[in-house]
């Protein structure tokens, strides 16, 4: 008796690296139909993808232009400590420079979290305006949400760096 069980043990072990890769290649094509969309067409065509953001931002106060997510930048696959996501911000119609909401979004377990932020005015370098962006849908787990935080916020930055100072052509 004790052999059969070794045998089924072993032959399990064997069975296991094989789904590895089909449950990685199931990941990568999930986020893959998010790949390449702007936010608005997100909202329309992926229901998991406007339920998750909906949710997440609840009854906070922002602006109308993010119940539309009009204008924004195409979504893109960026891994977070381990964990693939997808990512994308939007911006309101009327220009970039002031408002931007960054959505990400994991569709592994259907939840969204983001950042709704406020660069600094690049003609004040004294500005203060960043302390007052908002976090929203973050997860629970303080480890995730810091790592969550840390790379939307150096993202943020960084896009309001490049908005303000365009490269010269």
């Amino acid at each position: 008796m004790p052999r059969a069980f070794l045998t089924i043990a072993l032959a399990s072990l064997l069975l296991v690296p094989s789904f590895v890769p089909t449950f990685a290649a199931a990941l990568d094509s999930s986020l893959d139909a998010y790949v390449g969309q702007q936010p608005e067409a997100l909202l329309k065509a992926k229901p998991e993808f406007a339920k998750a953001y909906r949710s997440a931002v609840g009854e906070l106060d922002f602006p109308a232009w993010t119940q539309r997510l009009a204008a924004g930048k195409r979504a893109e696959r960026v891994d977070i400590n381990g964990t693939a996501y997808v990512l994308t911000s939007a911006c309101s119609s009327a220009g970039c420079l002031d408002e931007h909401l960054y959505i990400l979004f994991d569709p592994q377990s259907g939840r969204a979290s983001g950042l709704f932020y406020l660069p600094p005015a690049s003609d004040d370098p004294g500005d203060t305006r960043t302390a007052f962006s908002r976090w929203y849908g973050m997860p629970a787990d303080k480890a995730t949400a810091q790592a969550i935080g840390a790379f939307l916020l150096e993202r943020a930055a960084t896009d309001a760096q490049t908005l303000a100072n365009p490269a010269k052509q």
